[in-house]
């Protein structure tokens, strides 16, 4: 009997935490629509990917949301999050302040960056070929676009390069 006690509570233990959502958010954090692995043909496709695909379920200050190419409603505060290698293809993020988010390797072409906030943020090898930074704020910006270099990148005067000076004007250092 004492050999089965410990055998008895230890099953018990492990079922008490494998219930539908133990994870303590919703019952998709179970799924394989997990960001960065999750489908990225919508929330409603429920295949799991071993490959980085830059979509899923990604929760910030205690609400969630898919990630996912051409996104019309993005959360407008992800300061600080961490959306590396984020599909945010033809997204829609006008007055989105990303503040200090990880957008290592993410994919951005075409994306409306308009009046985003972008201050601090790492864009290290990000895709931002034709993306929208027009009155975008970049100061501070980690941006290293390498191998290329982006093209058609749209910006105007009150767009804030990295170095705090203003695209357009002598000495910014925005590299498009």
């Amino acid at each position: 009997m004492k050999k089965l006690l410990p055998l008895i509570l230890s099953t018990l233990l492990l079922t008490s935490c494998s219930g539908p959502d133990s994870s303590g958010g919703g019952e998709f954090s179970k799924t394989g629509n997990a960001f960065p692995h999750g489908d990225c043909r919508g929330s409603g496709y429920q295949t799991h990917s071993t490959e980085r695909t830059g979509c899923g379920w990604f929760t910030a200050y205690e609400k969630s949301y898919y990630i996912m190419p051409g996104m019309k409603h993005f959360p407008e505060n992800l300061s600080h999050a961490n959306l590396s290698g984020a599909n945010l293809r033809l997204a829609y993020l006008p007055n989105a302040n990303l503040s200090g988010a990880n957008l290592r390797l993410a994919y951005l072409p075409n994306t409306n960056l308009t009046n985003a906030n972008l201050s601090k943020a790492i864009l290290y090898d990000a895709i931002l070929t034709g993306a929208n930074l027009s009155h975008a704020n970049l100061t501070g910006v980690i941006l290293a676009l390498i191998p290329q270099l982006p093209s058609g990148i749209k910006a105007n005067s009150s767009t804030t390069c990295p170095n705090g000076i203003n695209w357009g004007t002598s000495g910014n250092d925005c590299p498009f």
